[in-house]
């Protein structure tokens, strides 16, 4: 039984990996193989790439070549996969805001942008609840940011805001409490989250396909066409799977801190300090004492 549900979940995991990673890959590779051929100035000659093609298998060891040929376009997708998959962190810290070097500049000065802005729409707000005309302003403030913006993208205030909302409303710091909350979460809403969570990180690993082809660009302007389109469609899905994410995580703190307090409060919860040592030894099961 252990076995079957081995092997079904790696089958999975194979399938969703293949999707991800290998086949964009494959496609990426025939396109930077195409590009390279053609060039700048023969951009969309296909009659000089179905000749340069034919060119590879045109002597008696065709099939060789074809093989060596298929074997090495594997190779290409797989890099370029993993090369995606790598160009996805540094994606997903530029879309959240984390700009190094020379970029902290502005950065900040977006920062400081976002905040005085934030800060005005704020005040006007809070005139508008004194003379209870509240309206469409609470909304306008909103768009700039939940909370008063620590970063300079949207993206990244969203993501921080489920921590600054939580501290703020129940004076609990969400980024101890979180796995402690994680574990006792139920399937119900660990499913939605780590779906979420999916798509947040397949938005993002769009973004390292974009950089790759924006890179193609260099020697096939075609490329630097389609990492454009690329990079317009993930930063428009990763916007939304952060708003999507930051949401459920919220909600489900809210939804399941009652639970957490309940395990956790010193004044009920059965396990005492004296309790560690006896407890770790039978964990152990006397491997301890073994290895002694």
């Amino acid at each position: 039984m252990l076995t079957g549900l081995a092997t079904d979940v790696g089958r999975r995991l194979a399938e969703r990996w293949a999707a991800a990673v290998v086949l964009p890959g494959l496609v990426f590779t025939a396109l930077a193989a195409a590009g390279a051929t053609l060039g700048q100035r023969h951009w969309s000659d296909l009659d000089l790439l179905r000749h340069r093609l034919r060119a590879l298998t045109a002597d008696g060891s065709g099939s060789t070549r074809t093989a060596v040929l298929l074997l090495g376009v594997l190779a290409a997708s797989f890099a370029s996969g993993l090369l995606a998959e790598a160009l996805k962190e540094p994606y997903e810290g530029a879309l959240m805001g984390s700009w190094p070097g020379p970029l902290g500049r502005v950065a900040g000065a977006l920062t400081e942008r976002r905040r005085r802005l934030w800060d005005a729409r704020d005040r006007a707000c809070r005139e508008a609840r004194e003379a209870g005309e509240l309206g469409p302003l609470e909304a306008a403030r909103n768009d700039v940011a939940l909370v008063r913006p620590q970063c300079p993208t949207w993206a990244g205030d969203r993501l921080r805001a489920p921590a600054a909302r939580i501290r703020l409303e129940y004076r609990l710091e969400l980024a101890e409490a979180w796995p402690r909350l994680w574990l006792l979460l139920p399937d119900s809403t660990r499913q939605p989250l780590t779906e979420s969570r999916r798509r947040l990180d397949e938005a993002m690993r769009l973004g390292g396909w974009a950089v790759l082809y924006l890179l193609l660009g260099a020697v096939w302007w075609p490329g630097a066409a389609a990492g454009a389109g690329a990079a317009l469609v993930a930063w428009r899905r990763g916007r939304e799977r952060a708003e999507e994410y930051a949401e459920l995580v919220e909600s489900a703190v809210d939804v399941h801190l009652p639970e957490l307090y309940e395990r956790f409060d010193e004044e009920s919860r059965p396990v005492r300090a004296g309790l560690g040592p006896a407890v770790t030894e039978r964990f152990r099961k006397g491997a301890g004492a073994r290895r002694g």
